[in-house]
C-alpha cells in the first residue's frame, strides 16, 4: 500500500511585508505542485529520493534522520517513530524550480504539506496515529525551518487551495478566509530569471521595523490599507478596484524597498511592470521580492497575451498559471 500527495505552490497578490504586522494578505494556490509518494521498503533500510530539482537518493536505518531538514522535522513529532517498518519515499518539488533555482511558488511549503499529507497517512495505517496536516501546526513546522520567519500565508495557501485572505491575529494565530478573484481577471507569472531569498529579505524587514519604528508604522499603515481596499475588492468582485490595489500595492512595496534599503522590487521587476503599463495590465513583484516572480492581471485575455509576448522577447520567462481549487490532496493505492 502506497500513499501519494499533491500540494500546490502559491502567488502572493496582496499583504507582502504588512502581514507580519496583522495586516490581511491575499494569496491564491496554483497549479504547479510538489508530490510525495510513501510505501513499503523492500529492505530493512528507509530509503528517501528528492527532487528539487535535482535528485538525490538517501538510505537510513528506520528512526534515524535522512538530513532533509523538512522530513525530519515532521517524522520527529512522530511518537514511537521507532516503530514504524522502513519505507521508500519520493519528495518531488522540481514543478517548482527551473534550472536556475526556485521559481518563488513557495516550494518548501508546498514540500512541507505533501510529505505531511503522507506521513500522516502512512504512519496512521502502520498503527500509529498521527493528526492530519492542520494549519497551524504546519505553520509551527514551517517557522522552525525558516528560523523563525514568515507568516504561515504560503502553507494556508498550499494546505487549502483556492484564493484566500490570510491574517495574523495577535500577531501569531492564522485566520483563513476563503475568497474569489473578481471573475474577469485572468492572470500570469513572469519570472526574472533570479532566485530571491525570501529568508533574508523578511529578516532585514524585520530589523528594519525595530530600527526605524516611526517610519515602519506610517509604511505599514499605508500597505495594510491598500491591502484591505484589494481584498474588499474581490469579495465584491470590484475589478477596477481590485486592479487598483495590486498597482498601488506594487508601488509601496517599491518605496519600502527603497526605504529600507533592500532591492524588494529590482531592476528587471521594473522592466516587466514597464511592458504592462504599455499594455494596460497590473503588474506586482508576488512574495518578498529580490528576483523570483512577478504577477500580471487583466480582464482582457488579449491585451496579457500582447503583455506575455512582449516579456519574452525581452528574455523573460512567463509562466502560464491557473488556480488550484483543491490544496493538499491524499490519495491511497495498493498493488
Amino acid at each position: 500500500m502506497r500513499f501519494v500527495a499533491r500540494a500546490p505552490g502559491k502567488l502572493v497578490v496582496l499583504g507582502e511585508y504588512a502581514v507580519l504586522g496583522g495586516a490581511p494578505a491575499l494569496a491564491i494556490a496554483v497549479d504547479r505542485y510538489c508530490r510525495a509518494s510513501i510505501g513499503p521498503s523492500t529492505d530493512r533500510a528507509c530509503h528517501l529520493e528528492t527532487r528539487a530539482p535535482g535528485p538525490e537518493r538517501i538510505s537510513r536505518a528506520p528512526g534515524e534522520p535522512t538530513g532533509v531538514a523538512l522530513v525530519d522535522l515532521v517524522c520527529g513529532e512522530t511518537h514511537r517513530l521507532q516503530a514504524l517498518k522502513p519505507w521508500r519515499a519520493v519528495l518531488d518539488s522540481a514543478e517548482l524550480f527551473d534550472a536556475r533555482g526556485k521559481l518563488g511558488l513557495g516550494s518548501s511549503a508546498a514540500a512541507l504539506c505533501a510529505w505531511a499529507g503522507v506521513w500522516s497517512r502512512y504512519a496512521g495505517a502502520a498503527g500509529i496515529p498521527i493528526r492530519e496536516p492542520e494549519v497551524e501546526s504546519l505553520i509551527r513546522t514551517h517557522r522552525a525551518f525558516q528560523h523563525g520567519a514568515g507568516s504561515g500565508l504560503d502553507v494556508a495557501a498550499s494546505l487549502t487551495g483556492g484564493a484566500i485572505e490570510f491574517r495574523l491575529e495577535n500577531g501569531a494565530t492564522p485566520r483563513i478566509g476563503t475568497v474569489r478573484l473578481p471573475n474577469s481577471v485572468r492572470f500570469t507569472g513572469v519570472f526574472t530569471g533570479s532566485a530571491a531569498s525570501t529568508r533574508g529579505l523578511v529578516a532585514r524587514y524585520r530589523d528594519w521595523v525595530t530600527a526605524a519604528p516611526e517610519a515602519a508604522e506610517r509604511q505599514w499603515r499605508s500597505m495594510a490599507a491598500v491591502a484591505e481596499a484589494g481584498c474588499a475588492a474581490a469579495r465584491n468582485d470590484d475589478t477596477d478596484a481590485f486592479l487598483g490595489a495590486v498597482r498601488d500595492y506594487g508601488r509601496y512595496l517599491d518605496s519600502l524597498g527603497q526605504t529600507m534599503g533592500a532591492d524588494i522590487v529590482t531592476a528587471d521587476h521594473r522592466a516587466i511592470d514597464a511592458a504592462a503599463r504599455d499594455h494596460g495590465i497590473a503588474y506586482k513583484v508576488s512574495g518578498a521580492g529580490g528576483g523570483d516572480l512577478g504577477i500580471a492581471f487583466s480582464p482582457e485575455p488579449e491585451s496579457l497575451g500582447a503583455f506575455a509576448s512582449s516579456v519574452r522577447s525581452k528574455g523573460y520567462r512567463v509562466i502560464d498559471l491557473d488556480l488550484d481549487h483543491a490544496g493538499l490532496t491524499v490519495a491511497e493505492h495498493t498493488g
